[in-house]
């Protein structure tokens, strides 16, 4: 394919998400607006002839983009774009710029019509819209509970206030059961089947929250190896040139995660053999949480 016509039709189409967005008075984050361009091209459907340019993968938090990024960097490094962390808004001079006339929009009004409709969605501000586009589009169902309620429970306070084991485990275990069978998978089935084991037998001891702890890490772990084996799975053609990398990169993240199963069984090994034990939480969190993510989990 045209590589490059798929960075001009991106670029269009980015300009154009941004002046709609300004027109509206609307201010969303740059990860959003990925996916607020990933449904564009969804709605559109496979066979429209902008589908194939508009090239995705699936990730850690979704379908990303890395021309979508791209574009954005060198609109945001021309000051098009006051961009801050959470944020993005067009600046006026680059709103009256863009707003001349769009050959992209042109040519397919229908965007017009797809982009009223996700820009009306009031949950476009909120995580729901995130969750919305994993449930209509994952690649596999069981996705939506694996990054909500396993690896998102763990970075989120509240939900982690209100866990309830049990049910943090049926939902392990449904995603277990529904890991699907390929030989890039297999080492990360055994990792992930390890720690499903260990989470039984501390909730049989009554000791899962009393180590929450520790199995945030490894969980978290799981998801990213996982996210790293999907982008294999599910990408457009754009991308086949990076699968030789991609392989690579999740050969290593699988032996982090073992290696993170591993600390996990041993720093949880003495709660069967003593009926006082008490967690060391400070040392534990120094060695794993620093030193794992610190230098394994960079993108």
């Amino acid at each position: 394919m045209d590589k490059n016509k798929s960075y001009d039709i991106v670029n269009d189409l980015l300009k154009f998400v941004l002046c709609e967005l300004k027109e509206k008075n609307m201010s969303i984050s740059h990860f959003r607006i990925q996916k607020a361009i990933f449904k564009i091209k969804m709605e559109l459907g496979q066979d429209h002839p902008l589908f194939e340019y508009l090239p995705f993968y699936w990730y850690e938090h979704g379908p990303f983009s890395n021309v979508v990024s791209k574009q954005f960097r060198e609109l945001k490094n021309n000051n098009c774009i006051p961009y801050s962390l959470h944020t993005v808004f067009l600046d006026d001079e680059s709103f009256i710029e863009f707003s001349q006339g769009n050959n992209l929009i042109d040519e397919y009004p229908v965007i017009n019509s797809i982009s009223d409709r996700i820009f009306a969605d009031p949950n476009l501000f909120f995580n729901k819209f995130d969750e919305d586009i994993y449930l209509d589009y994952a690649p596999f169902h069981f996705m939506h509970p694996f990054k909500y309620v396993l690896y998102e429970t763990t970075r989120d306070d509240d939900l982690s206030s209100s866990l309830v084991p049990d049910n943090y485990l049926n939902v392990f275990y449904d995603c277990l059961s529904d890991l699907p069978y390929d030989n890039l998978l297999g080492d990360f089935s055994v990792s992930f089947s390890r720690l499903f084991s260990r989470l039984e037998l501390i909730n049989d001891e009554n000791q899962f929250l009393n180590n929450w702890a520790y199995i945030i890490p490894p969980v978290q772990l799981s998801w990213l190896t996982f996210a790293r084996w999907v982008r294999i799975y599910n990408h457009d053609t754009f991308y086949n040139e990076d699968v030789g990398s991609w392989k690579n990169e999740l050969e290593n993240h699988i032996k982090i995660l073992n290696s993170a199963v591993d600390k996990f069984e041993d720093k949880t090994e003495n709660i069967f053999n003593n009926s006082s034990y008490a967690p060391d939480y400070d040392s534990f969190e120094d060695k794993m949480l620093n030193a794992t993510f610190g230098n394994y989990l960079k993108d």
